[in-house]
């Protein structure tokens, strides 16, 4: 079986991670409404787009480590859920290889 080239992901793949990623930002934010707060479309909406960011993050990461569609579309909703937790995540480890500091085990 040939390895996939990131231009070859198919367009079924990217409509997953879209919709999977839109999925998780609404149901974290049913999650919060459940809970409690107030529902205000301004949130979703605002949301929606830093789930988006996060789930064109995991695109990226999909392309480059030629992950399957249905992996990449799971790991695009968990990204829509954690929204700005998850990019926060990515950017702290960033920052630490940059500084050329190495946490892992």
């Amino acid at each position: 079986m040939p390895i996939k080239e990131p231009e070859n992901f198919s367009l079924f793949s990217y409509l997953l991670v879209l919709i999977m990623t839109l999925l998780g930002a609404i149901a974290s934010y049913a999650y919060r409404i459940l809970n409690g707060e107030p529902f205000r479309w301004s949130i979703l909406f605002l949301q929606a787009i830093v789930a988006i960011f996060a789930g064109a993050l995991v695109l990226l990461a999909a392309n480059y480590y030629h992950w399957a569609a249905e992996f990449a579309g799971g790991i695009a909703g968990l990204s829509g859920w954690s929204g700005a937790e998850f990019i926060k995540t990515l950017e702290k480890r960033f920052l630490t290889r940059v500084n050329g500091e190495n946490h892992d085990n």
